[in-house]
């Protein structure tokens, strides 16, 4: 086999060629479809939209409402992540997928058209939460294993973009009128799943693993999801409106995100870390929780707001570096995000809980009490701190990457022998990152027009780094790098 048809069998490229005619850089079907899931499990938590314009005891069920959801959730991620060996790529159980999807938007429809309005017993509202739920974990898995093959620039991009268009629909719902906001509440993840099914024909397929590997639990980023959503659950105790505002504020949060992110990824085109996303949420959650000891009427909102924030950028990050692993090392993506996800959802239960007991109790007049909270939230994030930086490079497998079964050694996959190659062609040859990047995708044959789509560069800058590439590592052609990466 000839270098070129090995580095092309180690990465498949999209089904796209050189010669196409692209509109754009962008597949716009990648960010709607994850961006309207988003906006779904945002709506479904908006008051004001779901269930919409009723009276009070009826809106009493959305507790029991948000419980099955939550419980729901958890349930799924665990079952697929306890059975993630034998499913194997969830994109080639489209069939299976799809039908919970439909269950899931049914099931939003009923409970928000029909169930709550009409204050059905606890037990109907809890069981038909808990079955709705069951789709929308099927999207996010379905999402995760999407993201995981387009490679980091590609899937920071694409997952600012998710966040802006989630706000953007769920403010458009929260335009609409009661039933309509619920009716487009509940075609969201039928509109995802068309969405997945557009962006599952134009990446690359999950590699299929080795029977003879296990994959470890990067537990240290799975502590972070915990810690994030502790608090951001417990946030809520410092308003009167927590299961109204709150959700808000997490939409707010997130398409804000959404757009920081963008702009600095491409003010910084040249050295975009992930990394910046903790390091930004970081400062931010400890602003809002020093000042928790002062909330007040007009404080709480603030910090509320800050903490959704944080917390969407806590998210963000380590969901990228969960698909950046999935990506480097080959890792399976399911049982990754299924894990990452139901500990996520337990621990917003958890901070949900408190809140609740909190709020029903006279600790959030005793400064005492708040002094603590906000001691005890300031050092879970020096222990947020910690952990992420507990890593020397931003590419580490975080203890996740495989392990033969027999004999207990780290099991290199194709995708990660051959980035270590390029990377030790770029120390020894003295290239930039962005020439690194690029040697990288050239290696995996790569075409020029995939090359600037991945790293969302015009033609002219990569044909001028690639002339730099070339130049340093004394090559006239890509044939060239191919026969010097796998030489």
């Amino acid at each position: 086999m000839k270098p070129s048809d090995m580095a092309r069998a180690l990465a498949p490229e999209e089904r796209t060629s050189e010669g196409d005619a692209l509109s754009s850089t962008l597949y716009p079907w990648r960010f709607l479809g994850m961006g309207l899931l988003i906006a779904w499990l945002c709506c479904t938590h908006v008051v004001s939209i779901f269930p919409g314009d009723v009276d009070a005891e009826a809106r009493g069920l959305r507790t029991v409402f948000d419980t099955g959801m939550r419980f729901g959730d958890i349930a799924t991620f665990l079952v697929l992540a306890l059975a993630a060996s034998r499913i194997g790529p969830l994109g080639k159980r489209m069939a299976t997928s799809a039908a919970f999807v439909v269950l899931t938007s049914i099931g939003t429809a009923c409970i928000g058209l029909w169930l709550i309005p009409s204050q059905a017993s606890e037990t109907v509202i809890a069981a038909a939460s808990f079955a709705t739920a069951i789709g929308g974990a099927f999207l996010f898995c379905l999402w995760a294993e999407i993201y995981c093959q387009m490679g980091s620039m590609r899937t920071i991009v694409y997952g600012a973009l998710s966040c802006i268009v989630a706000a953007i629909a769920s403010f458009v719902i929260g335009t609409m009128a009661a039933p309509y906001a619920i009716i487009a509440t509940a075609l969201l993840p039928i509109l995802s799943l068309i969405c997945i099914a557009l962006s599952l024909s134009t990446v690359p397929a999950e590699p299929t693993r080795l029977a003879n590997t296990r994959f470890p639990l990067p537990w240290k980023l799975f502590g972070l999801m915990a810690i994030a959503g502790l608090l951001s659950g417990l946030v809520g105790s410092l308003l009167s409106n927590a299961d109204g505002t709150g959700a808000i504020h997490r939409v707010a949060a997130t398409g804000l995100s959404g757009v920081v992110i963008l702009v600095m990824v491409f003010l910084r085109r040249e050295r975009c870390d992930v990394r910046f996303l903790a390091k930004i949420g970081l400062p931010i959650c400890i602003i809002a929780l020093a000042t928790v000891s002062f909330a007040g009427s007009s404080w709480a909102y603030a910090i509320s707001f800050l903490i959704k924030l944080a917390y969407v950028w806590f998210t963000l990050f380590v969901l990228l570096m969960l698909a950046n692993i999935a990506y480097r090392f080959e890792v399976p993506s399911l049982r990754l995000f299924a894990i990452a996800r139901a500990v996520s959802e337990g621990a917003i239960f958890l901070g949900v809980s408190a809140r609740r007991w909190v709020q029903q109790t006279e600790l959030l007049s005793n400064d005492a009490f708040l002094y603590a909270v906000a001691i005890a939230g300031i050092v879970l994030l020096l222990i947020c701190t910690l952990i992420w930086m507990s890593e020397r490079s931003v590419n580490a497998d975080w203890g996740a990457s495989g392990i033969s079964i027999e004999s207990s050694v780290h099991v290199p996959e194709p995708r990660e022998q051959l980035i270590v190659r390029c990377e030790k062609l770029a120390l020894e040859h003295g290239l930039t990152e962005r020439e690194t990047e690029i040697l990288e995708l050239i290696a995996q044959g790569k075409s020029r027009v995939e090359i600037e789509q991945a790293l969302f560069l015009s033609q002219n800058t990569v044909k001028a780094h690639a002339r730099h590439l070339y130049a340093k590592l004394g090559v006239h052609s890509k044939e060239g790098v191919y026969e010097l990466v796998n030489g």
